[in-house]
């Protein structure tokens, strides 16, 4: 099952691929044009329908296109595929009977005029067509030859002489008997599946570079033929999994009616029930770890017919496209780009740019790409998307609705499931679904929040390596239960507007709205899938990784003066605790080495710090040598802090020592000790021998074999009391409509944060540990600070004294004992711990602490973060992030730290 208790959700940035050949272009392979039978409006001639996908000319089109073409960008590439039968008209519409690949070869010619007078210029356009599959029913079919660029009519010629039933043998006039073997009749072709595999490997061996998609496969299920089940294209991907490497899983033809939409009725949110139902068969064959795509088409016969009794499809580039990205200049380069996967299908334009990448173990990989990774190593979800202003919605004819052309995005779901290799031949017909798919976070606006200065929204995700799987997006529109559309985020069949009987004109008016209204109120957009495969590792395997890994962080234990951070979670999912041989000189507190150093008497000290890593059932216990270096034996600090003694008998003193820094120490003969703090400082701890006495300041009675250690702190600075903001000090253009703009201009007043640029404060940015840590040091009033010994942090960096204090005050430690990775998002639980300590330091209350037993992932909080969440609850810092949850682990935005800091200051009165 999936492992979901160590995922997280943030916003980050994510730029999108960038390639010096590549860019992302939009089109479709299934449009039909005046040459196909069932297309024959006057006005679908092919200047019209290339003049829609590309968006010329559209002044000339008449008033029964219907064509709504307002928005949205013109199409880069179109493939025309007109059914392979027979043709009755030439390009222009004239009656013309011929085979097809005759009038594809005018249509050739038809478009080389086009062209020559300067329409489509640099539009990819290639001449396909619908074949009608033997026993099943439609794919879309492109015969490339590998040797030239040119449509191969040659191909298309003998393809069809082989495998087209419904072509009329009279329109066939060459010696084709010859040529290519005896035509089997439509009788014997027809009901022949096993002539459909015998085409697809043909095409296969003589034509490799050719595509064979299926359009609409659920369209003939409870009918006796035609029906395309998971065997049959399973078997058809077996062939040639280069040639059958999709399907129309996004129908078109949706204005169509007969059953639901797009002529089907397992169709839900207008998509095919294959890829709408999750768990369904296309993440059966996923599961099989296919390649096998989803797409998109228009499918378009005409929108509405003239005589106003029929409607069909929208106009090619109006409502559905592809957007796939392509490395290279020819239409061979687009077929290769849609074969990649790198692909993604969506309706009305709910988005217009995704970017979805897995990172992990270093590498990464995008939509149709396998991404290799190790078993309990986290793995990084990356979502990147934009959604326009306005889509193309318009009324059919004038009647009262609520839709309109205003594009937003609800939510997106987050799809996985297991892969788990490709199933013997004799399952193919029972293995139907894959229960371990599901949808494993639904992200929504709170977690995207406003885009960026590109008009991108993104979000990031972590989810640990658990097993080999897949992971797809879905996105749309409706909320998770809109009546008639959706139900617990999953869409409902869609509903039929056919009439009984012969249908009145305002009936079929009411028809063409009714379909129109539903089809753009429910809009979805569907990626294609990330692999993710992940290399097992046994439990022992991670915990000694993880034993080197801890080795190397510590590095030379030989000499230590000063506190260390220790790691608790290692690699592959490992988890550490610490134990220490004797906690008077180290003692573990909150995953940090607190030190202790021995005095000069006592010598230095070995202790021994013990990791005992573990995961599952294996367990290791590794012990790690620290020597602690004792002070000098004039009772002064080697680290610039002073322990004095007075004048006299020095043998018959106490033995009395600073460790670090913060004030003076002096001991007499009689046994007497004070114990002096510097200007603002104050006394943390005294031990004497060991054991500690709290913070003293005069001992008396000491002996000479006494061995005292004092341990001074920085007094709390104590910021002035916030007056109310009146104006921000900079109007930032990015937060004038935002839900924190108010707490935004209470910590911008207040010298707490600035913006990210001159007019811009980022709300939406996610707040990394070097901002945290600057923000907290500047609520401090930003006191002086010594150096920070972390590698990862720059004595230029804008941090580095926030670091530097937040580390020596015990705020907040590194990720390990020599890094603080600045530039980590900092997670709701390391929030509230930050500022649970800082109110200790402050001496402000933080008794609060209330139940968190109404929170449904309680457990999920860190045991080191639990009484910083009560306390962060009871004085209501933090809330829920709705249905119950926390959120512990989740990323907080600029504005989310904005708002708790506003709070946090306004409770306590700072």
């Amino acid at each position: 099952m999936f492992a979901q208790s160590m995922a997280t959700v943030s916003a980050t940035e994510n730029t999108p691929s960038t390639n010096s050949t590549g860019r992302w272009m939009s089109g479709e392979y299934h449009t039909h044009t005046i040459q196909s039978a069932d297309a024959s409006e006057s006005f679908m001639k092919l200047e019209n329908v290339l003049d829609a996908a590309f968006r010329e000319d559209l002044d000339n089109k008449p008033v029964e296109t219907v064509t709504s073409l307002t928005y949205g960008n013109p199409f880069d590439f179109i493939v025309l595929s007109d059914h392979l039968r027979d043709s009755p008209r030439d390009p222009d519409g004239n009656s013309k009977p011929t085979a097809r690949w005759e009038a594809i070869k005018e249509q050739q010619d038809k478009l080389a005029a086009l062209q020559s007078t300067g329409k489509y210029a640099g539009k990819f356009i290639y001449s396909g067509f619908e074949w009608d599959m033997m026993g099943l029913d439609h794919g879309s079919v492109g015969i490339i030859d590998p040797k030239s660029n040119e449509v191969p009519i040659d191909a298309i010629h003998q393809f069809e002489w082989l495998y087209s039933y419904d072509t009329t043998p009279g329109m066939f006039h060459s010696n084709e008997d010859a040529l290519w073997g005896p035509r089997l009749d439509k009788n014997t072709l027809k009901p022949d599946k096993n002539k459909t595999f015998e085409a697809i490997e043909w095409l296969k061996t003589k034509y490799p570079e050719s595509y064979v998609l299926l359009n609409h496969p659920s369209r003939h299920n409870g009918s006796s033929t035609g029906v395309v089940t998971i065997e049959d294209i399973r078997k058809m991907n077996d062939i040639a999994p280069e040639i059958v490497f999709g399907m129309e899983g996004l129908p078109g033809n949706q204005m169509a009616a007969s059953a639901n939409r797009s002529e089907l009725a397992d169709v839900y949110g207008g998509a095919d029930v294959m890829v709408a139902k999750v768990g369904g068969m296309w993440d059966a064959m996923l599961g099989e770890g296919r390649h096998f795509w989803n797409f998109t088409n228009s499918d378009f016969h005409f929108k509405v017919s003239s005589n106003r009794s029929y409607s069909s499809g929208y106009w090619p580039s109006e409502y559905s496209r592809n957007n796939t990205w392509v490395e290279g200049n020819t239409f061979k380069d687009i077929v290769e780009g849609m074969r990649s996967g790198k692909s993604y299908a969506v309706y009305g334009d709910l988005i217009n740019a995704l970017d979805f990448k897995a990172t992990g173990s270093g590498a990464q990989a995008e939509m149709g790409e396998d991404l290799q990774v190790t078993e309990g190593d986290l793995t990084t979800i990356s979502i990147r998307f934009k959604s326009p202003e306005h889509n193309n919605y318009a009324q059919i004819s004038p009647h009262d609705t609520s839709v309109t052309n205003d594009v937003y995005v609800d939510h997106v779901d987050l799809i996985s499931g297991e892969v788990t290799g490709k199933l013997d031949v004799s399952q193919y017909a029972s293995n139907t679904t894959n229960d371990t798919t599901k949808v494993i976070k639904r992200f929504t606006k709170e977690d995207w929040g406003q885009p960026d200065s590109e008009g991108y929204y993104t979000v990031s995700y972590k989810v640990p390596a658990d097993t080999n799987r897949y992971y797809r997006l879905r996105g749309t529109n409706l909320g998770t239960d809109v009546a008639g559309f959706t139900a617990n985020g999953e869409p409902l069949q869609d509903q039929s507007f056919d009439y009984s009987g012969t249908a009145t004109p305002e009936q079929n008016e009411e028809r063409f709205n009714n379909i129109n209204d539903r089809n753009y109120t429910g809009l979805w957009f569907y990626s294609n899938p990330i692999f993710v495969d992940v290399a097992a590792l046994s439990d022992e395997q991670a915990v000694n990784d993880t034993i080197t890994s801890v080795t190397s962080t510590l590095g030379d234990t030989s000499a230590i003066t000063t506190n260390i951070p220790l790691p608790s979670e290692g690699l592959h999912g490992t988890q550490i605790e610490w134990k220490s041989s004797n906690a008077n000189i180290i003692r573990i507190d909150n995953n940090t080495a607190i030190v202790t150093r021995p005095s000069a008497d006592m010598g230095d000290m070995s202790i021994t710090l013990t990791a005992t890593i573990s995961r599952g059932d294996q367990s290791i216990d590794k012990p790690y040598t620290f020597i602690v270096r004792a002070y000098s034996s004039n009772n002064s600090s080697d680290n610039n802090s002073s322990g004095n003694s007075s004048p006299g008998n020095s043998s018959s003193k106490p033995n009395a020592s600073v460790s670090g820094v913060g004030g003076t120490v002096t001991a007499d003969s009689n046994g007497n000790i004070t114990i002096t703090p510097d200007k603002g400082y104050q006394v943390k701890d005294v031990t004497i021998n060991g054991i500690s006495k709290g913070a003293l300041t005069q001992l008396t009675g000491m002996k000479s074999s006494d061995q005292v250690v004092v341990t001074f702190e920085k007094l709390p600075e104590q910021p002035q009391k916030p007056t109310e903001p009146a104006k921000p000090v900079v109007t930032f253009s990015d937060v004038s409509n935002h839900w924190a703009v108010s707490s935004i201009n209470y910590v911008v007043e207040h010298g707490l944060f600035t913006g990210t640029a001159p007019n811009t404060f980022s709300p939406n940015q996610t707040m990394t540990r070097g901002m945290l840590v600057t923000v907290m040091h500047r609520l401090a009033g930003k006191p002086e600070v010594g150096s920070s010994h972390f590698k990862d942090v720059n004595t230029n960096a804008y941090y580095s004294d926030a670091v530097a204090w937040a580390s020596q005050n015990n705020i907040v430690h590194g990720v390990d004992s020599s890094h603080f990775a600045p530039d980590q998002p900092i997670t709701r639980e390391q929030l509230v711990q930050m500022l649970f300590n800082y109110a200790k330091a402050n001496q402000l209350n933080v008794n609060a602490s209330q139940s968190l037993v109404a929170f449904t992932d309680a457990k999920k909080i860190s045991a080191w973060a639990v009484d910083a969440m009560k306390w962060s609850v009871s004085n209501q810092l933090l809330s829920g992030k709705g249905n119950g949850m926390l959120d512990p682990t989740g990323a907080v935005s600029r504005a989310e730290v904005a708002a708790i800091i506003n709070r946090f200051m306004t409770t306590f009165n700072m």
